[in-house]
Parts: structure tokens; sequence; C-alpha cells
């Protein structure tokens, strides 16, 4: 009864995903998830009695192609497409996100005359550099070297220059002269990044919406939907955590083994490759095929030894450094304000459906991320959230709503001591005191609220450090360096033996991609060792 095809480690989105893939493809699979429950940031967890949804805040970024092969709409998966996609508050006055781009360069020119044309001049600049690179989201990525002997156009190889090694700060400096729009786009590269925006290759981030575009063939206008993308597939019906249940009934259609509070204590090998696993309670789970779909890190430190693939290998992605920052925030509220400095012509309700950023300049978010990298909490918080029972009711009763909120650059690690309860409600309370510069009155109307700290986040969902994208995505951790060189494209030099994850090509967020690229990676090693064998 223990002897799969296929066992993969950690039920998280991406495990789940090449899981399903690998069921509907006729083999026995099993999925081993050491928590209670799967998902991991993207499943569903009880902040606050009886009140249940996900960690992430990250609104239409998983694959269409995932949602149509694996046809989660027959798992009861549902979008809503919020128009705007973001709302974010610049000196009290509100940037909506609108689909209709016309709508967006006006806002844009009132930022600076002709802030629109810029705008518009670099994101195309941007994605004919992702065009010409060649790089594809969907397929094992070329190494990092390789990427400019692909360039032959003189200021194809000018912006390559400034987007890999220069910084993010440099490049939105050079081509856009609002504070504003410079700001936008800082927040959409860096992210969760605890990496200053004038470090070398920050700017890489804007590549991933070119890669993504150039990979489907898309229409930047009117072909969105088909990228994996921030904002394009859209908002889940019942918080992100619906993705989870949708990707848990397509595994158990497809006959998959699921066990969760099942943790692996390591990995069983031979000469010949992978041989399956043994949980934390000594039980044996034969394979194959082992796929891991856990942080890099948390895999060679503690599920490896130096016999699997080398100690210098282990050695270096056991050793990589995490610098997670996240913290986060749930709200109940008995009433949701109007966001301050929305126009008079807009539905307030239809904007505070969508997602909203907090970070009102480029010296602001240096300053924030200053602060954390010398083991500070910051001061002005950056932060992204979703009000996600005003396109899921149920998650509460009809007359409160959940604020679900992201907040970035609390170090794991204060330089002047640990995460207490002083530290976590102090925190947490500079937080809310940013949104209500957005939601003015916030505060009074909050009947309960849960913080975690980034040591909190760590113990209840088992990332390491509280790094929600298993490690810095910059130009030398991506393309065919992520993890590590020596495992690039899902492989690794143990036979039978593959990654998953946010640690692998082409990092994290909720996309799935990763998932479905290791499964087609396995599916095309059984297919090569069948022709041989025929």
């Amino acid at each position: 009864m223990n002897r799969f095809d296929v066992v993969v480690i950690g039920g998280g989105h991406n495990g789940l995903v090449t899981a399903a893939y690998l069921g509907r493809a006729g083999l026995s699979v099993a999925v081993l998830e050491s928590r209670p429950g799967l998902g991991g940031p993207c499943g569903a967890y009880e902040f606050l009695p009886g009140r249940s949804l996900s960690f992430t805040n990250s609104p239409g970024s998983l694959n269409p192609a995932v949602v149509r092969e694996l046809r989660l709409a027959d798992h009861g998966l549902r979008f809503v497409r919020a128009d705007p996609t973001v709302v974010q508050q610049f000196d009290g006055e509100c940037f909506l996100g609108w689909r209709d781009q016309a709508r967006v360069d006006r806002q844009l020119d009132a930022f600076a005359p002709g802030e629109a044309g810029r705008y518009r001049q670099l994101i195309s600049a941007l994605e004919r550099l992702g065009a010409s690179l060649g790089v594809s989201l969907d397929e094992p990525p070329p190494a990092l070297s390789e990427l400019r002997e692909r360039l032959t156009d003189p200021d194809e190889l000018k912006l390559f220059t400034a987007v890999f090694e220069g910084s993010l700060s440099g490049l939105l400096t050079e081509h856009l002269r609002s504070d504003q729009a410079r700001a936008l786009l800082a927040l959409l590269a860096l992210n969760a990044q605890l990496v200053s925006p004038s470090a070398p290759g920050t700017a890489v981030g804007l590549m991933m919406r070119p890669f993504a575009l150039a990979a489907a063939g898309a229409d930047p206008g009117g072909g969105a939907e088909r990228v994996a993308l921030r904002g394009s597939t859209g908002l889940p019906v019942g918080s992100m955590s619906a993705i989870i249940d949708a990707l848990e009934g397509c595994c158990r259609r497809y006959g998959v083994q699921i066990r969760t509070g099942t943790a692996v204590e390591r990995i069983l090998y031979d000469a010949s490759g992978a041989r399956g696993v043994v949980t934390s309670t000594g039980e044996e789970l034969s394979a194959d095929r082992v796929v891991a779909a856990v942080n890099p890190v948390h895999l060679f430190r503690d599920l490896l030894d130096d016999g699997a693939m080398g100690g210098a290998v282990r050695a270096e992605v056991a050793g990589t450094e995490m610098r997670g920052s996240a913290f986060k925030l749930v709200l109940e509220v008995d009433g949701l304000p109007a966001y301050a400095g929305l126009p008079d012509d807009v539905d307030p309700d239809r904007v505070r459906a969508c997602q909203f950023r907090v970070g009102s300049s480029l010296a602001a978010i240096e300053e924030s991320i200053a602060d954390a990298l010398a083991g500070r909490p910051c001061e002005n918080p950056l932060m992204w959230g979703l009000i996600p029972t005003l396109t899921s009711p149920g998650l509460t009763p009809e007359d409160t709503h959940l604020i679900s909120v992201n907040a970035w650059h609390a170090p794991y690690r204060p330089q002047d001591g640990e995460w207490d309860a002083r530290r976590t409600e102090e925190f947490g309370r500079r937080c809310i005191d940013e949104l209500s510069q957005l939601m003015p009155g916030i505060a009074d109307r909050i009947v309960d609220y849960r913080l975690m700290n980034p040591v909190d986040i760590e113990s209840e969902l088992g990332l390491v450090e509280s790094n929600i994208t298993h490690g810095d995505m910059l130009p030398e951790n991506l393309f065919g360096s992520r993890p590590h060189p020596a495992l690039a494209g899902y492989r690794t030099p143990l036979a039978g033996f593959y990654l998953t994850g946010a640690g692998t090509w082409p990092g994290g967020y909720v996309t799935g991609t990763p998932g479905r690229n290791a499964a087609t990676a396995i599916l095309r090693d059984l297919s090569d060792k069948q022709r041989r064998q025929a």
C-alpha cells in the first residue's frame, strides 16, 4: 500500500499542481504535507474564531493554463475580475489601476505632463526585450550568462544592462519623471524582497510580465487573461484558498493519495537514484520518483545528506540567505469607510473589491527596506491587501468584513531583541496607522484582529525565515541558477529526484507554473525512458 510511482513532498499549491498533472497522466501519486491543512500560504487558515482565509493576497496570478488543463472550474473554482485591479494612494489622492488604458494614462499625465507616454514607452521596451530574450516561464530556463548573447540590437543591449546589472531606482529615475509612477512600478518589482531598490539587478522583477506575454504570444492590450499575471485571472470566489480546494478535488479525482500531518524526515536513495521517503514516524513510502515542493534550504539542510548530490551542492543550497520580512494582519471590522482621495465619479464598493497597496514613494520604499536590512522594523511599512469578504460573501457574518494585509520589511531577526508580544503589537499598530491614511477611521471599526510576526509565520507555515518566495528573486538567483546551477530545470543529479515550488523557476507567487513545469519534466523523462526501452 506504500508503493507509488511518485511521492510529492509538500502540499502547497505547486505540489498539488504537480500531483494533479501526474495523476491525470495515470501515475499513482502520494502527496505528503506536514501541516494539518493543505496549501501553505494559499490554503485556508483560521486567523480568528470561525474566520478562515489564506495568508496570500496575490490576486489574478494563477496560470490560466493550469486552470484550463486541470479543469479546475469543474471543482468549483470561480473568479471575479476586479476593475480596477489595484488602488494606491499618493499625497491623499488615489491612483486606480483600471483595465481601460486611457483611464490609467490620464492619471499618469496628471502626475507629470507626458508621463503616460514615458510609462508606456518603458513598458513596451521591456516587452520587446522579453520577446528578444526568448525566455519562457513555462520551460526550464537558460543560464543568466546566455541571455546577453541573444541580443544584437544596441538599444536592447543597453536596456538589458540597465535591468540586469543596474538598479530599479536607476531605471525608473531615467525613464520616469514622477515619483508616483516610479512607486507604482517599484512596489510591483520588489514586493516581498528585502533588497534595496538601489541594489544591482532589482529591476528584473519588471521582466516577469514581458516573459509571460512573450511565452503566451498574448496581446498586452487584449489577451492578458491568457497570461499568468497579477490581476489577469481574477480574484477567486471563496478567497485564495478556493484555489487549494479546487486542486485538492482535482487530485482526488485522479486518485492522488493526500496525507496531511505527515512530515518527511529524509529522502531514500541508492546508487541508481531516488527510492522514496521516510516520515517522522518511521513509515517508508517507496517510489522511483520523488518531487520536493518545499523550500530548498529546508530540503538540503534537513532531508538530504551529503551522499545524495555531493556535500558542496548541499552546503551551497542549505546556506542560501533567506532574508524574509513578512508580517501578517487580519482585521475584522464592523464597517468599511470609503477610501480617502477617490474621484467623485467612482463607485467606492468597486474600488474596495480590488487589491490595495501602501507605499507612497521610491524614497519611502528605500528607507523602509534600509531599516529592515539594519534589523529595525520599518517606520512606514509597505503593504498589499485585500478585503476578501467583498468578493467572497460568507467568510464572516453579513455585518462584518475581513481586511487581509501582508506587510513587508519586518526583519526576521530584529537587532535589539526578539519578536515578542509588545514588538508585534507595536508594528501591527504602525501598519494600522498607515492603513488609516487610505481608510480613515478604520482603527475605530476593528472588532477583532490577528497579528503574526515573521517568527510566527515561519512556525505556522514552515516558511523559512518568513520568506514567501523561498529566496531573493534577483538575476543571480533566477533563470538557470534557481535554486542552484546543478538543480535548474526541476531535475537534479540524483536520478528520479525533482524539485518544484517557489524556490524553482520562475519563482514565487501563486501561479502554479513551477508545479506544472516540474510535472512536464517528469512526464518527458518517463516518455524518453519508455522510448529507449521500446
